[in-house]
């Protein structure tokens, strides 16, 4: 029996001791054709020949398979008889979050061949399979442009002008909007004009607060509905609310308030998820704040096949996935024109050494912010003589701490800004008038 000749959506393999290579096979056409057929127990010229199929070879190639190649995609594996009774191996499947990777490489299929893709390859590959939002940026919204929030439209003209990102004034809504690339036609909204500017509610921002590291038991639950300008602020806002803040003290009755996750990087990264965000997606954006951490999500992929170091590190040029709502992000300075964002949250998480993480779902991009749960702090000396000052209600100043234990006032500082930032003691009222309390 023979099967025919291997092209483009075929490949043959004598045997499941070919797994590694099917399995590259299997990248390459998904990543050029996004479907295929793979046969174990059949010889390169499409003669049947057979395979041995124990009880676990089918369950042990789909463990293979579903390990090795990334993102997932659908698959089937079916045992096979030829007219003659040599069993063989079918596996068939098609998948469209392209490109794909097997063994952490990413392959393509030249007529029998698999390529492996190098960075250039990669990045024609890119542009010419198109993943972006553009098309739909550009289409219809179905809203009227009376349906524009004009005020904030002003502000954002107004704020684009002083950084010097445009040189043209607000005059009328229409021409502003033209000029942002954000009509369809000479009354009606595209779908990037809405989600930026619209009155109408049209983007869903999803935020909570939960007790420990799971969903299990909810503090704080909310839904905000708003435009991409007022979602942002919301988001952030959200975030700043529910940390932890300290205290950084640089002088006498001076006390700055410091975050336990850098509010700039959180801020990188909540515009960057309304930036590259898919917002005809199943899901919606959302903000969960967890004992142990923040994670931001946004809908869509990733720019793909590259990582944020990519982008923070490597030089890359920025590759929008709207390009309309990012422009505008950029006039009005929300974010930068050279990728650099990942860059400043990467560095200000190393400078605070928070660690970070992010994780490409089948629906989205999670951004990972790891809050400080460490409780076993080491006290010193000064730090248990300033935590006894303050359990008998002395209502001391830093000065005055310094002069009772005899020490300089600096290392009374360090002592109050470590106790603080763990959250062991916390200033009540104000600097001047104000006393310390033991958490």
């Amino acid at each position: 029996m023979n099967l025919g000749k291997e092209n483009e959506e075929i490949e043959f393999k004598k045997s499941t001791s070919e797994t590694k290579e099917g399995i590259q096979s299997i990248c390459s056409m998904l990543n050029k054709n996004k479907k295929g057929s793979l046969y174990f127990g059949v010889k390169n010229n499409g003669e049947v020949v057979g395979q041995p199929i124990g009880k676990d070879t089918l369950n042990k190639l789909s463990r293979d398979i579903s390990i090795n190649i990334e993102p997932s995609f659908i698959y089937s594996i079916n045992e096979r008889k030829s007219i003659d009774g040599k069993s063989f191996i079918e596996v068939s499947f098609s998948g469209e979050q392209t490109p794909y990777s097997a063994y952490g490489r990413y392959y393509i299929r030249f007529h029998d061949e698999d390529r492996q893709m190098d960075n250039q390859m990669l990045r024609k590959y890119y542009y010419e399979n198109n993943n972006d939002y553009s098309e739909w940026e550009k289409s219809d919204s179905g809203v009227n442009t009376a349906n524009i929030n004009v005020g904030l439209l002003k502000r954002i003209i107004d704020e684009a002008n002083r950084i010097k990102r445009i040189n043209y004034k607000f005059s009328t809504t229409k021409e502003i909007l033209g000029k942002l690339g954000l009509m369809f036609d000479k009354t009606k909204l595209n779908n990037a004009g809405n989600v930026l500017f619209s009155k109408n509610r049209p983007v869903v921002l999803k935020m909570a607060v939960f007790a420990a590291e799971t969903k299990l038991t909810v503090i704080d639950l909310n839904r905000f509905e708003g435009n991409v300008f007022e979602c942002i602020e919301e988001g952030i806002n959200y975030i700043a609310k529910n940390i932890k803040w300290g205290a950084e003290f640089s002088g006498k009755s001076r006390r700055n308030e410091i975050p336990e996750i850098p509010m700039e990087a959180v801020r990188e990264i909540v515009v960057n998820a309304f930036s590259h965000g898919n917002y005809h997606s199943r899901t919606n954006f959302e903000i969960d704040i967890f004992s142990d951490r923040v994670v931001i999500y946004s809908p869509g992929h990733f720019p793909k096949p590259y990582k944020p170091e990519n982008f923070a590190y490597d030089n890359l040029e920025p590759i929008p996935l709207n390009n309309i709502i990012s422009n505008v992000l950029y006039k009005n300075g929300l974010i930068e024109q050279f990728s650099t964002g990942f860059e400043r949250v990467f560095s200000l998480c190393h400078e605070q050494n928070i660690k970070y993480e992010y994780v490409e779902t089948n629906e989205g991009f999670r951004f990972i912010f790891y809050r400080n749960t460490n409780n076993s702090i080491k006290l010193s000396i000064t730090d248990k003589k300033i935590l006894n000052i303050i359990e008998n209600k002395e209502n001391l100043t830093a000065e005055q701490m310094a002069n009772k234990l005899e020490i300089n006032i600096r290392t009374v500082y360090r002592s109050i800004s470590k106790l603080t930032q763990n959250n062991i003691i916390q200033r009540i009222g104000s600097d001047k008038n104000g006393y310390w309390k033991i958490v």
